[in-house]
């Protein structure tokens, strides 16, 4: 790691998607940051725990290309990505702190939400991180959920999220995430590729928004999504999408 990213202001979570209430969490680390004269960093798990327990595709909010996007955007400095394998998740919580976070991020403090767990089986918990925190000389700082204000009021979560989208509520999964949710996709002349990680909309006809490479807009267009294979008119290359909603509720 970098001499200039140690003692480093760390994020703690799962931040698939940087929804509304990851962004709470940012902020809120940005800040501490920022008055300690730190810098900004995160730690994600590659790969995805519920991919390397169950095989699971298609899940993610966000594929890697737009994820490591949106948390440049949100101006974090460092991702900090260990291989989640068999013997990163049997270490036991407090190996994964003297290990990951003093051992080799030598962290100023951790920022994370009430319900974060952590280690193996999940056994550790912002309890033992706060112990952890006081004995290792780093700082925890704790932030509260975020509800769905212009909602229903409930807890804004990655699982509802992924509801949304997968039942084609775009419209909700575009609230909670404070943005279009996206996609990126390659186009060759034979063939389309979604990120096969990435979760997608049901079949059906969608307004998107394309857009190509450094961001240059391609305009709104129809697209129909049949499993998992896209057709609309795109130039060869790699594409974002934004998803913007079903095309009068038309399903294939």
């Amino acid at each position: 790691m970098p001499d200039e990213l140690c003692e480093s202001v760390l994020l703690l979570g799962n931040f698939d998607g940087l929804h509304m209430g990851h962004r709470a969490l940012v902020a809120g680390a940005s800040e501490w940051a920022r008055r300690a004269g730190r810098p900004l960093a995160i730690l994600q798990l590659d790969p995805h725990p519920r991919h390397h327990f169950r095989g699971e595709q298609g899940f993610l909010i966000s594929g890697s290309t737009v994820q490591r996007r949106l948390l440049a955007e949100a101006g974090i400095e460092l991702i900090y990505a260990p291989r989640f394998d068999d013997m990163f998740a049997a270490q036991p919580a407090e190996t994964f702190v003297a290990e990951h976070l003093v051992g080799r991020l030598g962290i100023s403090s951790v920022v994370t939400g009430a319900d974060f767990r952590f280690g193996q089986r999940r056994r550790g918990d912002v309890a033992l991180l706060e112990e952890m925190g006081q004995a290792n000389g780093f700082a925890v700082h704790v932030i509260g959920e975020c509800r769905d204000q212009l909602g229903d009021g409930m807890r804004i979560s990655s699982s509802r999220i992924r509801g949304a989208i997968e039942t084609g509520h775009l419209d909700e999964a575009q609230r909670l995430l404070g943005r279009p949710f996206e996609t990126s996709v390659e186009n060759s002349e034979r063939s389309w590729r979604f990120d096969p990680m990435q979760i997608l909309p049901p079949d059906g006809i969608f307004m998107v928004e394309a857009r190509g490479a450094a961001g240059r807009r391609l305009g709104r267009r129809m697209l129909v999504l049949r499993k998992r294979h896209p057709e609309v008119k795109l130039p060869a290359g790699t594409h974002t999408i934004l998803w913007h909603a079903a095309a009068s509720g038309d399903r294939l």
